[in-house]
């Protein structure tokens, strides 16, 4: 569906990239306690490497957070999903943070939506309609456009 998609976990390294493996995510994990945070600037080679990632392991609250932020300083739009009073943080400062079913108050409270359902299937489906939606629109606009437009010969 064109969503790049990184797993961020607090697992170990080799259990990450076996998760990764096994949902067909690929495999370049990084660990997360090589980064940086987010009160220093980071090299092109680190930014390259966070937006090329699958996903990053032993991952703490505060890497959750850098990880967002450089990729949205990088030009990226990035969603997160998260239930936990760790996840507040990053929830907050992601373009669109996705509160999980059955996530605390605080997952809650700092995310855009929040799941009812169980599962992330909703996620795909929700993409799906904002794309119709948003078609919808486009069209209408355009039409509208049209509709008003006068065309002048010489």
């Amino acid at each position: 569906m064109g969503v790049s998609i990184k797993m961020v976990t607090g697992d170990a390294l080799d259990i990450a990239r076996e998760t990764a493996k096994k949902l067909g995510m690929g495999t370049n994990i990084l660990d997360a306690s090589g980064l940086g945070d987010s009160n220093r600037k980071e090299t092109k080679a680190v930014i390259e490497s966070i937006e090329k990632a699958d996903g990053f392991a032993q991952v703490f609250p505060e890497h959750k957070f850098h990880i967002i932020d450089v990729l949205q300083k990088s030009g990226h739009i990035v969603g997160m999903t998260g239930d936990g009073v760790n996840d507040a943080p990053a929830l907050k400062r992601a373009d669109c943070g996705i509160a999980v079913s059955g996530a605390t108050d605080a997952a809650r409270t700092a995310a855009s939506i929040v799941l009812l359902s169980p599962g992330l299937n909703v996620i795909i489906d929700a993409i799906k309609e904002s794309r119709r939606i948003f078609q919808r629109m486009n069209s209408y606009a355009i039409y509208r456009i049209s509709e008003h437009c006068v065309y002048y010969s010489l």
